[in-house]
């Protein structure tokens, strides 16, 4: 029996190893034909926002077959990075950076260095706000036209942060704050101050940076001029200095900021505050209130709820003409650098990154530090809207539902360098320090701003 059974049993020894070298061999053949994406990704304020964007990775693996070899870098060290990168060629297939927009991209698409990522950005163009568009159509000086080159991923936008309990012991409540009056909005944080100083408090009313570091300073600056119908480049690119509005609007933004800090209602070490320093005095309750790019002030005290409570969040106030105040924008955007080895997996890597279902628990696992750029995820996710929440619904219908612009340098490049020689917060300093009036301080900044744009001429057709 057992003689009899051999050449059965060889022959099906043999047929399994024929077949396991078969699998084998499609299992190598797989392995070689996958290919490899590698994306740079700035790091996320909370592990859950790495986390879920680990997960878009691993679906898109799956669904591919192809691998990711992905870097977190921190939000100060992944600019200089992306930047270095495209200067010496060796560059990642995709790159995103918080500051892409404000200190990379603009100048880069300038430059010819991005790839362009209509093919991305087309298909779904009706799903983002006009906002979000603009602000990844940018301007190429060397095939002297505008595209995209960048693909809308979140956005932020200037809100205004209070305590409650510090208001309420002046004597008020939030329903006093005065939101659609300009003037008497600011004139209460002011009467707050007074009261809670007769207290014996040393508390300070209003916490503007107004330093020449970091980006607060020219955020705030920015949207108090466009507040005051300032509006400093057009849409084509060329600059709107001669616009008697962008002069007033400029000159009643620095006057408003120099005279609150005359007036003492705005702490002295103010002008010297970098990004983490007026959050640093509101949460140590030295100041009233503070105004903040994003929602990440009262989102860092998620887990604390009783803190998460007694924080106001407002959008800016009537403007000073009675109308709603046009919020300026920042759109987070991704990139594709020129020369990347992998530009069409990274087309297809975008592509899936922003259909909408992913691109919204991305974004919700920030715990809406960013806000959505497609209004549908607004209406499809409870999370947007929930009203037990005092702080995400305020921010959405701040910057998803109330008018809203991009910023200048979406027009031009050259309005990127004016904020990063920080042409404003040097006019601010040039009141309160060396004496020059608002219209001397806003002339030399208006005289700087067009030996920079200069640089930029934008052909017009």
């Amino acid at each position: 029996m057992l003689a009899k059974a051999a050449p059965f049993l060889a022959r099906r020894a043999l047929i399994g190893v024929l077949t396991a070298g078969l699998l084998a061999g499609s299992a190598l053949a797989s392995t070689a034909g996958a290919e490899t994406l590698t994306v740079w990704w700035n790091k996320g304020f909370y592990p859950a926002e790495d986390e879920a964007f680990d997960q878009v990775v691993a679906e898109w693996e799956k669904a591919t077959g192809n691998k990711v070899n992905l870097s977190y870098y921190s939000t100060g060290d992944i600019p200089a990075k992306i930047i270095s990168a495209i200067t010496t060629g060796q560059v990642p297939d995709i790159a995103y950076a918080d500051l892409n927009d404000f200190a990379i991209v603009p100048q880069q698409a300038w430059k010819g260095a991005l790839e362009d990522v209509s093919d991305v950005v087309k298909p779904v163009e009706n799903k983002f706000t006009p906002t979000a568009l603009k602000g990844a159509n940018l301007y190429n000086d060397q095939e002297k036209k505008r595209s995209y080159y960048a693909v809308p991923l979140k956005q932020q936008a200037l809100h205004n942060f209070i305590w409650k309990p510090m208001i309420e012991e002046a004597g008020y409540s939030e329903k006093d704050i005065p939101l659609d009056n300009w003037d008497k909005y600011w004139a209460f944080f002011g009467d707050a101050q007074k009261k809670l100083r007769a207290k014996r408090q040393r508390v300070f009313a209003l916490g503007f940076p107004m330093s020449t570091v970091d980006s607060d300073n020219y955020y705030t600056f920015n949207q108090l001029a466009l507040a005051y119908g300032a509006r400093f480049v057009k849409p084509d690119g060329t600059l709107n200095l001669d616009d008697p509005k962008a002069k007033e609007g400029a000159i009643k933004a620095i006057t408003f900021l120099t005279q609150a800090y005359a007036d003492g209602l705005v702490p002295q070490g103010a002008i010297n505050w970098g990004d983490p320093d007026n959050n640093a005095a509101f949460f140590s309750k030295q100041i009233i209130m503070t105004s903040n790019a994003s929602v990440s002030i009262p989102v860092s005290k998620s887990d604390d709820e009783k803190t998460y409570h007694e924080i106001i969040t407002q959008p800016q106030p009537t403007g000073p003409d009675g109308q709603p105040v046009s919020s300026l924008v920042a759109v987070k955007i991704a990139v594709i650098p020129k020369g990347a080895p992998q530009v069409k997996l990274a087309k297809d890597f975008l592509s899936f990154l922003i259909e909408p279902e992913r691109l919204d628990s991305y974004l919700r696992a920030a715990r809406g530090r960013w806000l959505p750029v497609m209004p549908e995820l607004i209406k499809s996710d409870p999370f947007w809207t929930d009203p037990t929440n005092p702080h995400i619904p305020v921010a959405v219908k701040q910057e998803l539902e109330g008018p809203t612009e991009p910023w200048p340098f979406v027009y031009n490049p050259a309005y990127s360098q004016v904020n990063a020689e920080q042409v404003w917060g040097k006019a601010i300093g040039d009141v309160i320090t060396n004496g020059l009036t608002p219209e001397k301080a806003t002339e030399k900044a208006f005289a700087r701003i067009r030996e920079i744009f200069a640089q930029y001429q934008i052909a017009q057709n």
